[in-house]
């Protein structure tokens, strides 16, 4: 996206380039054909099974891939390099709340440093404060080593309409992706001003 969130820049050569690579991986057969109709609920599924062998995989759930061996490693650019996703879901309290003060005292924990390395360090999920990354149970495993290296690197991005353009079900994301690695990619600059469409939205 543009610096402001208001411009989808994924129609540019670089991007492409990502297409491109995905299309062959698809073309060749070495992506998992139940991905085409992939809504969401089941997408780590073949990897936590064993039918899948390289997943973008939330380092989130890093603790639930016990029971086989796997490593982590940021992922590739087309000329090297690596990123991540970066960023995470949101939680509030809500204005009507009757219990306000006992939710915004549970928050308060939930961020401690008592509950990010004591609760989440040592069940090895990756903690939300990045002053805790190096935490006792994380520098003992070289994988959580590895995601809060590649972490740090990476950028959240801003936009009003983030959740709309990308993550709705049906989000024009959604329908380039499918048609610039499943199809063609001949729609990609409409499938493209369609994204700018949404997050250009006042």
């Amino acid at each position: 996206m543009s610096p402001d969130g208001a411009q989808s820049l994924l129609a540019s050569p670089t991007a492409t380039q990502v297409y491109d690579v995905w299309r062959d991986l698809w073309s060749s057969g070495a992506v998992l054909p139940s991905s085409r109709d992939e809504a969401g609920p089941t997408w780590t599924a073949g990897f936590t099974e064993g039918k899948v062998g390289l997943q973008f995989y939330p380092a989130t759930l890093l603790s639930s891939t016990q029971g086989f061996d796997v490593g982590v490693a940021g992922i590739p650019g087309p000329a090297g390099g690596s990123s991540t996703f970066v960023g995470g879901d949101g939680i509030g309290i809500s204005k009507d709340s009757e219990k306000a003060a006992q939710a915004w005292n549970f928050l308060s924990w939930l961020m401690s440093e008592d509950a990010q390395v004591e609760v989440l360090g040592k069940n090895l999920d990756v903690v939300s404060r990045s002053d805790l990354t190096d935490n006792k149970y994380a520098v003992s495993d070289p994988r959580l080593v590895t995601i809060n290296e590649v972490a740090t690197e990476g950028e959240t991005p801003v936009a009003t309409n983030f959740q709309q353009a990308f993550n709705a079900t049906n989000s024009p994301w959604l329908t380039l992706v499918r048609d610039a690695v499943l199809g063609g990619g001949a729609d990609l600059a409409s499938n493209n001003d369609e994204i700018t469409a949404v997050l250009s939205q006042p």
